[in-house]
């Protein structure tokens, strides 16, 4: 696949660093109860208007990506970041007519930037779930997965095996209050789960067996695995996972914006090229048959 990086701006953190050192001066120059109305209500700078106006009155808009999702979003050897979230932030900005600049997010910074407005959107890899719903907006869903648990080959048959074993989680991940309730429904103790902010530090400690288990989509846990005949994915799964585009709350034009940008690019068969190059053509990584089918509006 070609590099995307002719078509991507990186942020500039310095020059957004100053930015925001600026909007606070101003802030501490207004009324103190203003300032502690705003901190009381949440309000961010994401609050003062449309995502839609701002992304109409700069031409750019800015996509919170993962750059270590295999085979979502990552970095690969060449240095190029790519991946099928990276392929569908930059079919959806062409498809709003803007241009595109990819900002790098984790676990936790992909809600956290919406919520601040340092990205307009965020697809990173994100399961839509309720608690996250109390923090942003969805978009339609426009991936279909499961979580279930990477272990050594040989050691356990099914996730019910590690409901009282040590398992690994990324931080921020949907799977820790998935796993906690899928123990709790079985009659189990709260589990001990060690939360990584690293993927490979959780795959090595899973080989060293520092954990039993390793739970993420099965997507990522495959592609982490793949070729290595010492882990098994074990079949079925704790929580269906629905990739939403985060986006910021209350703001309907915008989401209905990004909506319709995702059902024309599922009607005109954009979507459909992006997901066989990338889980079932040629070049593919990891073999996944598509698991839904996209909303469409009539």
């Amino acid at each position: 696949m070609e590099s995307q990086s002719h078509m991507v701006r990186f942020s500039s953190w310095p020059r957004r660093l100053a930015l925001v050192l600026a909007l606070a001066l101003l802030a501490a120059s207004c009324s103190g109860s203003d300032a502690d109305d705003s901190a009381q209500t949440g309000e961010t700078a994401a609050d003062n208007g449309s995502a839609a106006d701002q992304v109409d009155a700069t031409g750019t808009v800015r996509i919170g990506v993962r750059n270590d999702n295999p085979p979502m979003s990552f970095i690969n050897d060449q240095g190029d970041w790519i991946g099928f979230d990276v392929d569908l932030a930059t079919a959806l900005a062409e498809e709003l007519g803007v241009e595109l600049e990819l900002v790098p997010v984790d676990g936790t910074t992909r809600i956290s930037f919406v919520q601040e407005g340092q990205v307009d959107m965020s697809v990173a890899s994100m399961n839509h779930t309720l608690s996250r719903e109390e923090a942003i907006d969805f978009s339609i869903t426009y991936f279909w997965d499961n979580q279930s648990f990477l272990v050594r080959t040989g050691t356990y048959e099914s996730i019910d095996d590690l409901a009282d074993q040590v398992v690994a989680a990324n931080a921020g991940s949907s799977v820790i209050d998935s796993w906690n309730s899928y123990v709790a429904d079985l009659g189990g103790d709260q589990p001990e789960i060690v939360e990584f902010d690293d993927k490979q530090a959780a795959m090595q400690a899973l080989r060293d067996g520092a954990v039993e288990g390793y739970s993420e989509d099965n997507i990522t846990l495959l592609a982490l695995a793949a070729g290595d005949p010492d882990l098994t994915l074990l079949p079925g799964g704790h929580n269906p996972v629905q990739f939403g585009v985060g986006l910021p709350e209350n703001d309907s034009e915008w989401r209905d914006r990004v909506n319709i940008a995702l059902q024309n690019l599922w009607t005109d068969g954009t979507f459909g090229t992006i997901y066989e190059r990338w889980f079932e053509g040629p070049d593919r990584i990891i073999d996944l048959p598509l698991g839904g089918e996209m909303e469409i509006w009539s």
